[in-house]
């Protein structure tokens, strides 16, 4: 059996901030800001949510595995 080792989670905390910047600037500004502009934060927003939401997924499989494999050898 391949080696499931937990992953780091310093570039999920990077992407959250990069989310919560990106969800300050919508705050403030959307009002000032273009519909192109307004269409690109979106997207950073979404992919930004994204890429933090499938590391919680493989994160959780891991520790799954991980629990599962203590349970097996005891």
């Amino acid at each position: 059996m391949s080696e499931l080792k937990r992953q780091d989670i310093q570039c999920v905390n990077i992407k959250a901030e990069q989310l919560v910047g990106l969800s300050q600037t919508l705050f403030e500004y959307h009002d000032k800001l273009d519909w192109f502009q307004l269409k690109t934060i979106c997207a950073l927003v979404y992919d930004l949510a994204s890429d933090i939401h499938n590391w919680t997924e493989k994160e959780e499989e891991i520790v799954m595995s991980l629990e599962e494999e203590d349970r097996r050898n005891g």
